[in-house]
């Protein structure tokens, strides 16, 4: 067991191909609770595992009535561990692209006192990304939006914004508005911003991300102009 109680939340949408492969390696953790939060996944995906599964006290499972998007679903299963008294509370992809390893070094990060939020950030110069797999389009889309979200939060420390592998002490979560917390895509970046605005500092670990030839449902030509709004607007808030 770890020293402070540890939930991990994975966030469900068109996951039924890996999600069972995830419970898997997560179920052979010491890891206290883990919530899945099917997110009105057309595949019926937490419903899928909950029925290739055995009961088991440790696993939770949550299922939306209407799709509410990453953060949406994420926030959902945040407050639902917060208010069941867990200590630390770590967002984990469902589709199977995180290391285990990585996620255990964001929970020792969080066991130190001092330390309220950490994330993983992938290495992504060019060289390093396609040796691993990582398709042209994410490659550049996150070294851009990070570098836009660097000049917004006015923190250029902050190493890729875009990974979906982060951790909080649940006491971060009175910190921030989670009314107002972007639940799209958008999430991940909205949350470094508003977590850079209460001067919480941003601890981070070196992360892989594991590329199975899956597409990203993200338009990016679609979304070149709602994220530049996005960002001015932040600019405007700072």
């Amino acid at each position: 067991m770890y020293k402070k109680k540890v939930c991990v939340i994975l966030p469900c949408y068109r996951v039924k191909h890996k999600i069972y492969t995830v419970y898997k390696k997560l179920i052979k953790t010491k890891i206290d609770c883990l919530i899945f939060v099917d997110d009105k996944c057309p595949q019926n995906s937490v419903k899928y595992l909950k029925s290739k599964t055995k009961i088991n006290k440790k696993v939770q499972f949550i299922f939306l009535k209407k799709n509410l998007g990453v953060g949406g679903a994420t926030l959902k299963g945040f407050k639902s561990a917060h208010n069941q008294g867990f200590d630390l509370l770590i967002k984990f992809d469902a589709d199977n692209q995180h290391k285990i390893l990585d996620l255990m070094n964001i929970i020792k990060k969080l066991n130190q006192e001092n330390i309220l939020f950490c994330k993983g950030y992938r290495n992504l110069n060019f060289k390093d990304s396609f040796k691993r797999g990582m398709p042209l389009i994410r490659v550049l889309g996150a070294n851009v939006l990070t570098f836009i979200s660097n000049i917004t939060t006015n923190n250029f420390d902050t190493r890729d914004v875009t990974n979906g592998l982060f951790g909080m002490k649940s006491e971060v979560l009175k910190k921030i508005n989670l009314i107002n917390l972007k639940k799209n895509y958008f999430f991940e970046q909205d949350l470094v911003f508003n977590i850079s605005k209460k001067k919480i500092k941003i601890h981070q670990i070196k992360s892989e991300v594991i590329y199975d030839n899956e597409t990203s449902s993200l338009n990016i030509l679609k979304s070149i102009i709602p994220f530049l709004v996005y960002h001015f607007q932040n600019i405007l808030k700072r």
